[in-house]
């Protein structure tokens, strides 16, 4: 993890045995959602405090056992849900603006190949 750069993310079910660098922890929720997590190791204040515990200058990270013994308050229910659907909107917001782009650039290339009128019907549907 690298904190002062706010790296951090899910793993998705299709991630699931998918190998990455051994400068990241992977960490499994067991008092909160993931998305909670998520949003609570992007805080600026914790990055920071994060921060002081990184070793290294050339690929700065916390160890594991660092990282876990930062301080944690559960947030209340209610606030955890608001930040939980947060986070869920907003990959699902994300994940609807690449499907949009690649209909974009797929329109482009129907209107080179073909005319306007084809590369606008498969924006229209591609909106639906």
């Amino acid at each position: 993890m690298r904190p002062i750069r706010r790296l951090s993310a899910l793993i998705e079910p299709p991630q699931d045995g998918f190998v990455c660098s051994s400068g990241f922890v992977v960490l499994e929720p067991q008092r909160v959602t993931p998305e909670v997590l998520l949003t609570y190791l992007r805080l600026p204040l914790i990055c920071e405090l994060m921060d002081l515990h990184t070793s290294a200058s050339m690929y700065p990270a916390i160890s594991e056992s660092d990282l876990l013994n930062l301080p944690f308050a559960p947030p209340d229910q209610r606030t955890a849900d608001a930040v939980k659907d947060s986070v869920v909107r907003s990959r699902a917001a994300k994940a609807r603006a690449a499907a949009l782009l690649d209909a974009a650039k797929r329109a482009v290339e129907i209107a080179i190949e073909q005319d306007e009128a084809a590369a606008l019907r498969f924006l229209d549907a591609a909106k639906a």
